[in-house]
């Protein structure tokens, strides 16, 4: 009678295995393909970049972005929170971007211990080249969805940096 019930129940135990299996395959994938996207969206980012004849990289364009959409000058420490990247990054980044023109960093007058940066006028003048980049690549990766199914991917991909943050 024993050995009757234990195989009752070992199919349902295997197939939630398989079950929980496969969600841990399909798990796997969704990240490797994350990563993948990431890694072709920065690609096509630089080609596009350079295409409209700006020389900066996909991660310096973000720093530029940052500094134009807060509409104030920022501290290296502000650059990093907002970019979710360290302060030695940011200070990379500021390194080649004041050598190329694009920011200019500055005494802050209330605390003269930080170092506030700001965009050029370079910079401001290249906002729409910049504009069409980023346009340019959402709509290639967005190609085929609706308004509504954009607006979920939205909504899963912000819980999924929730899930980590």
């Amino acid at each position: 009678m024993l050995m009757l019930s234990m195989l009752n129940v070992f199919p349902v135990r295997l197939r939630a295995m398989t079950t929980d299996l496969e969600l841990r395959r399909v798990q796997a994938e969704l990240l490797l393909d994350l990563q993948r996207i990431r890694h072709l969206a920065e690609q096509r980012i630089a080609d596009r970049l350079t295409e409209e004849g700006l020389d900066v990289t996909p991660s310096q364009a973000n720093v530029l972005m940052a500094l134009v959409n807060h509409r104030a000058p920022m501290t290296a420490r502000q650059l990093a929170k907002s970019l979710e990247v360290s302060e030695v990054t940011v200070g990379r980044f500021v390194r080649k971007l004041e050598e190329n023109g694009w920011i200019e960093r500055n005494r802050d007058p209330d605390d003269s211990r930080a170092i506030l940066i700001t965009p050029t006028r370079r910079a401001r003048e290249a906002l729409p080249q910049f504009i069409r980049v980023s346009n340019a690549i959402a709509d290639e990766m967005l190609a085929g969805f609706d308004r509504d199914a954009v607006l979920h991917i939205s909504r899963v991909t912000r819980r999924l940096r929730e899930n980590l943050g």
